[in-house]
């Protein structure tokens, strides 16, 4: 027997329960990942139904990945103001025309949900730059999470069916 094969045999062993270990180790870290979830999943995924080890996977991966909220909480702790402002950016002219101040903050409250949902449903993109910054200014959390969730789960559905349906093609 060789050792893949007893790899992915302890993995199955572990269940849902380590799908969501998978999830939560894959993204609780910051700007690395110890427990890559796009390797494990798709492992879980090809033993288990892979719908319930997505949704588990992600709710683990949207929990995980929420806990970098909680450090950008404590920068804003430290710099001891309870609101700070992102402020607005002011593009550099590069023709004639003026062009206005960008209002970012009042952007992010518009589109929040909808850029932690792309930022955590794509794999290759760093979520702790968009979580530290919605910590520091106080976006609602529930929102940040119930985003953060859902777009985990999608990723790692898509992960699950890779294992589920390519797992045969790469043993």
């Amino acid at each position: 027997m060789d050792l893949f094969q007893i790899f992915i045999e302890n993995l199955a062993e572990l269940g849902y329960l380590g799908a969501l270990l998978a999830g939560f180790l894959g993204s609780s870290t910051l700007f690395f990942s110890i427990f890559p979830s796009f390797v494990v999943i798709p492992i879980i995924g090809s033993q288990l139904n892979p719908i319930l080890v997505g949704v588990m996977a992600g709710i683990g991966a949207g929990v995980g990945q929420f806990l970098h909220y909680y450090v950008g909480v404590g920068g804003r702790k430290l710099i001891g103001r309870k609101s700070i402002s992102i402020g607005r950016f002011k593009m550099p002219q590069l023709y004639s025309k003026r062009i206005a101040a960008i209002d970012w903050e009042k952007r992010i409250k518009k589109y929040g949900v909808v850029v932690i949902f792309v930022f955590a449903a794509t794999p290759l993109t760093p979520d702790d730059i968009l979580w530290i910054p919605l910590g520091i200014m106080g976006y609602p959390k529930l929102r940040a999470l119930i985003a953060a969730i859902l777009g985990k789960i999608t990723l790692n559905l898509l992960y699950a069916y890779t294992g589920f349906f390519g797992m045969e093609l790469l043993m």
